[in-house]
């Protein structure tokens, strides 16, 4: 399995639909050029509720990074979480990152450190299976997580799981899908469940 740079890696791009609301989804992983060591990642999440019409959670963290050997970089940037309620100031990050692609694998994971006053933690990871079952169609599959920990306060701020099965045609990835969010000490719960289309950007 080859270790592809991130310069060629493509720029996913997901719209789905549940029965609790609606979610968007943009990742871009880039060398500043295809020789350079220094890259740019970014992940950017919408979620919208059915009933309010209004985005209920937004997620964006994007990063300098800089490639140290065999797909792991250091990395330093900037971090917002926030919903229709509450928006957290802009959080300065430091992280580690690994990244692997590959036509049929597509690892991501991403654990990170708040350096203000707040100190949180959070792990970012991304696993996508994709076996080709002939020159356009494929099987599609994707874990993905976030896990977002308050170590002044003690205790889980923000989790969530996405999980896709699938199919792809060419470019193209559609089939169903679920996210599961948990908030709190508490770990109060919404489960979301319903049909996404994928598309991967070159």
């Amino acid at each position: 399995m080859t270790n592809v740079k991130a310069q060629e890696a493509p720029t996913p791009i997901e719209l789905f639909t549940g029965n609790k609301g609606l979610a968007f989804q943009l990742i871009v992983s880039k060398q500043l050029s295809p020789l350079s060591e220094f890259g740019f990642f970014n992940v950017t999440n919408f979620a919208g509720d059915h009933k309010t019409n209004q985005t209920s959670d937004f997620l964006s963290q994007s990063f300098m990074t800089a490639e140290v050997c065999w797909g792991i970089s250091v990395a330093a940037g900037l971090s917002a979480i926030g919903s229709s309620t509450t928006f957290s100031t802009v959080q300065p990050m430091a992280a580690l990152q690994y990244l692997l692609t590959s036509r049929d694998v597509v690892v991501v994971i991403l654990p990170q450190f708040d350096i203000t006053q707040i100190y949180n933690f959070e792990m970012f990871a991304v696993l996508e299976y994709k076996p080709k079952l002939s020159k356009n169609w494929g099987i599609y599959t994707r874990f993905e997580g976030l896990y977002n920990y308050n170590t002044k306060l003690g205790y889980n701020e923000l989790s969530e799981i996405n999980l896709r099965l699938g199919l792809s045609y060419k470019n193209v990835q559609f089939g169903i899908g679920s996210i599961h969010d948990f908030y709190g000490p508490d770990e109060y719960n919404i489960n979301n469940y319903g049909l996404f289309i994928k598309t991967d950007l070159f």
